[in-house]
């Protein structure tokens, strides 16, 4: 039983600039805690909100990254799909 698998690019597209848009992640922890204070957890901490703040630049990266062979793929897909239609007709 053959079925057929459509889909519409335009929502596909509409729903990839979404996505990109809410990729620009930015961290607001702060970088420096301590000042004056000396603790070993104020030290701790603030090598984690480094932590987090690497780990997030390299998560929006990889993202962006993704983002675009998505929309390259897409497009392919269209083109295949234009390509197939018109040596039909």
């Amino acid at each position: 039983m053959a079925q057929e698998i459509k889909m519409v690019y335009d929502t596909v597209k509409q729903g990839l600039s979404q996505l990109k848009n809410s990729a620009e992640l930015k961290s607001s922890l702060p970088g420096h805690l301590s000042g004056r204070n000396h603790l070993n957890v104020v030290k701790s901490i603030e090598q984690l909100n480094k932590d987090i703040k690497e780990l997030t630049e390299a998560y929006a990266s990889v993202l962006a990254k993704h983002i675009a062979q998505t929309e390259s793929a897409v497009n392919a897909m269209k083109e295949t799909d234009e390509n197939i239609s018109s040596s039909m007709k």
